[in-house]
């Protein structure tokens, strides 16, 4: 034989023993890619380039008739325990998904949406502030004169009552005259959104864009607004501010000290399939002591709150101890406050029909509920499923201590007896039904079917 039929032979030989065949089907995008494969028997990749502050989550599920498909991560094998199996994938560095097949039959379903990791910005604002003291002020013997009350009411409210005091010349302010009948419409923080869409006052002004909606007419919401920059300029609060700045110094690094880890934030987004763009905490000087309350829009998750703990020392600048230091109250300012937001919409996604055929179940715990403030069943279930949520995503983060806390918490001493069945169903789509439902359908079927 001569060379030349030597080197043909032996390449022919090589090519059959490197011969690969794909027979695979697929639709790819950006965030999902689904296939369908016969005697698959070759290595597909996923790759993702390395991203500054970013996390991938990668949501799977092969269903292999014959042969076998595996995931690889970094050429590791990743785990196979559900229907749906879940990885959080950093980029700090880059990352290759192989899908390798080995003559197999069947489908793949993968999800892969990015997330940017969010920190928690922490700001006050000034427009707050003012909205909070007009309350006060309107309200100044409630939160000055304790008399007749527990004495732990002085000491709790001390910082509040400090605040107000120092503008006591001020109680029977025109300006404030034509405040107080808007604080006695509506409550007073159901203003919080319109007045963060101002420009600080006092050069607030409407715009094209504002949202009135509390308003009766266009030239309502102007009254109301030049009040409050008549009012910021009578009180001279710009002094108060530069007065009290080492107090919002001191109070922003409380809270900043205090924060939960921040993965959270995109372990809550992929879950809920749901994302903004910013998440921020508006602590407060001027609010009451212990109060707070939910603020957003469309790109922005928010929370205004006051202290949650009585201030250790309120008049020596050089040791301030405000009342901020909580971590278990921020917490549960982030985790469950942030997750009503994603919570609440899904619930309000479900036919009334479906909510009013369950009311029945309320009054098993209709006095226990009605004593927290949760006193109408819709309340109750946006509740009951935000509780659900936090004790998912602590597992979720690794925090099996923190998970099992939260449910045990809830349902022996707040009387959240159907938490158990909830987290059951969700926990159960998340590890089966995540690609094909999503957590607003889920919602609804869980409701229709709690007993």
């Amino acid at each position: 034989m001569n060379k030349k039929l030597i080197f043909l032979s032996i390449l022919t030989i090589l090519l059959n023993a490197c011969s690969i065949t794909k027979n695979l089907k697929s639709t790819q995008t950006n965030q999902e890619w689904k296939a369908t494969y016969d005697s698959f028997n070759a290595t597909e990749k996923l790759k993702f380039s390395a991203q500054k502050d970013a996390v991938v989550y990668l949501s799977s599920k092969i269903n292999t008739d014959k042969g076998t498909l595996d995931l690889l991560l970094n050429n590791q094998k990743l785990a196979d325990q559900h229907q749906v199996n879940h990885y959080r994938i950093n980029l700090d560095k880059k990352a290759v998904i192989n899908i390798a097949g080995k003559n197999a039959t069947g489908s793949f379903n993968l999800n892969y949406p990015v997330y940017q990791k969010k920190g928690i910005r922490i700001i006050y604002r000034t427009n707050i502030e003012l909205l909070a003291l007009s309350y006060l002020l309107a309200n100044y013997e409630d939160f000055t004169d304790f008399s007749g009350k527990a004495p732990i009411f002085k000491d709790l409210y001390a910082l509040t009552s400090k605040i107000a005091s120092e503008f006591k010349p001020f109680l029977n302010s025109k300006n404030l005259d034509v405040i107080k009948p808007y604080l006695n419409r509506d409550f007073y923080l159901h203003y919080s959104n319109f007045v963060l869409s101002l420009d600080d006052f006092p050069n607030a002004k409407l715009t094209g864009a504002t949202d009135i909606t509390h308003f009766k007419s266009k030239e309502d919401a102007e009254r109301f607004v030049t009040a409050f920059n008549d009012f910021f300029k009578e009180v001279q609060f710009q002094n108060f501010l530069t007065r009290y700045a080492p107090y919002y110094k001191k109070m922003t690094e409380e809270v900043s000290l205090n924060l939960p880890k921040e993965n959270f934030i995109s372990e809550m987004e992929n879950y809920f399939g749901k994302s903004v763009s910013q998440y921020v905490l508006y602590p407060s000087l001027t609010l009451p002591f212990s109060s707070g309350f939910a603020v957003g829009d469309r790109n922005t998750i928010g929370n205004i709150f006051a202290s949650f703990n009585q201030p250790g020392e309120i008049n020596d600048v050089a040791k301030l101890k405000l009342g901020y230091s909580n971590a278990l109250s921020l917490r549960t300012i982030c985790i469950h406050e942030f997750g009503h937001s994603f919570v609440n919409p899904a619930v309000d996604k479900v036919d009334q029909n479906t909510i009013q055929a369950k009311v029945f179940l309320f009054d098993t715990i209709k006095d226990k509920m009605s004593q927290q403030g949760y006193d109408q069943w819709k309340i109750c279930l946006y509740e009951h499923f935000n509780r659900a949520n936090e004790v998912i995503i602590a597992r979720h983060l690794g925090d099996e201590v923190k998970a099992n806390e939260i449910l045990k918490d809830n349902i022996e001493n707040r009387s959240f007896i159907y938490l158990p069945h909830i987290i059951e169903k969700l926990e159960f789509w998340y590890n089966n039904e995540f690609l094909d439902k999503t957590y607003e359908r889920k919602v609804e079927e869980i409701i229709s079917e709690l007993k």
